[in-house]
């Protein structure tokens, strides 16, 4: 009766420990299941605030290319102006060199 009793206790033993295998096996799959989709959303969050980076520097980028040819227009505009400034501008009269005082009294 005790080997039966006995046998019996080892069968149930190795049932729940087979049991217990088979919920932390489980577990840890729900665990690495969620640890990789909580790290999937964190790549894909962190890929979209990379991008959204790249297009605000290409937007820079486009920014100051536009800005570097205005100064340039700027430039030109300056010159040209300056010449037609120069060119409308009516010559100062001349006046005739005074005649030199005769030295002495």
């Amino acid at each position: 009766m005790l080997l039966e009793q006995n046998a019996a206790l080892q069968r149930t033993l190795h049932e729940v420990q087979n049991e217990l295998r088979t919920l932390r096996a489980h577990e840890l799959g729900a665990r690495l299941r969620e640890g990789l989709n909580a790290r999937s959303l964190r790549d894909t969050e962190i890929q979209e605030l990379r991008e959204q980076r790249d297009a605000a520097l290409a937007a820079g980028r486009q920014a100051e290319t536009v800005m570097q040819a205005l100064r340039n227009v700027n430039r030109r505009l300056m010159v040209e102006n300056s010449r037609l400034i120069a060119a409308d501008a009516p010559e100062p009269t001349r006046t005739a060199p005074a005649a030199p005082k005769p030295p002495g009294p």
